[in-house]
């Protein structure tokens, strides 16, 4: 009796049934306490790495790769208007010099916009010529004219009124209207004015110098840009992808818990754009 008592005992105690027990009970618990990081258990979440380029027609690749260009330029005029007179720009050096130029960029969104003081020529002629300057590029780069027009305010009231321009002054009611508006009155003239010389065989009076110098005034940002793309040999790509919120530690380690795969509730976005020379 003692022997088969002793045997009983000596054997080697089969526990594997109350580890999956409690295994069972682990996963039900951990399920209940992430269950609010788990909202999308059967959605697998699989990151986005989209060429944009392969989604664009060619007129829409070429105004992506034109309006690159287009900052580089207006990047340079920011820096050429700081280093003229005060009298001219109506700029304060030492705010514009300043180390907290975000926080100045900021503050002068919160107040405007205001009716400027700058010269007639620089509000009524020198703006809508740069408004029609945009709004040329866009037409010949194949938008219509409510396209060109929404480019032409777009680049002309955000990217450079309440953009590069607020890091040194408050945009001005006067810009943000006569800007796009009177310019694309003037860049849909300069359109046509183009499309008669191409009728012409970009011949005036006789000469193709006078030609090439006329399609350079008509669309004088669309010209520069073709001219450094073909000098550069320059390509432009841009690709739209989006991420996972990997800070979501205790959503993962869930997910290893239940041997799936990495879920996250929500994801981030980013623009990469590549330049090939």
């Amino acid at each position: 009796m003692n022997s088969d008592s002793d045997k009983y005992f000596n054997e080697e105690y089969d526990n594997s049934l109350s580890q999956k027990v409690h295994e069972h009970k682990m996963k039900e618990l951990s399920k209940k306490q992430y269950i609010s990081l788990d909202k999308n258990l059967y959605k697998d979440y699989i990151s986005q790495n989209i060429n944009v380029n392969d989604q664009l027609s060619s007129s829409e690749k070429k105004i992506v790769e034109d309006t690159l260009y287009l900052q580089g330029f207006m990047i340079t005029t920011i820096g050429i208007l700081y280093l003229l007179p005060e009298s001219v720009t109506k700029w304060d050096p030492e705010e514009a010099n300043g180390d907290n130029l975000g926080g100045k960029w900021k503050q002068n969104i919160q107040d405007g916009p205001v009716v400027d003081e700058d010269e007639f020529i620089i509000n009524y002629i020198g703006h809508p010529v740069s408004g029609a300057v945009y709004y040329s590029m866009a037409r010949n780069d194949g938008l219509d004219p409510f396209q060109s027009f929404m480019f032409s305010f777009i680049m002309s009231s955000f990217i450079w009124e309440c953009g590069y321009e607020s890091f040194a002054e408050i945009p001005s009611i006067q810009d943000l209207i006569s800007t796009p508006i009177v310019g694309a009155f003037m860049g849909e003239y300069m359109y046509y004015l183009e499309k008669e010389l191409d009728k012409n065989g970009g011949i005036i009076w006789g000469s193709s110098s006078l030609g090439n110098i006329s399609y350079f005034f008509l669309n004088p940002m669309g010209q520069i840009a073709e001219g450094l793309s073909d000098w550069l040999d320059l390509s432009v790509t841009m690709r739209f992808e989006t991420y996972q919120e990997t800070t979501i530690i205790k959503q993962k380690q869930y997910n290893v818990s239940l041997n799936k795969p990495y879920q996250f509730d929500s994801f981030n976005y980013g623009v990469i754009i590549n330049l090939e020379f």
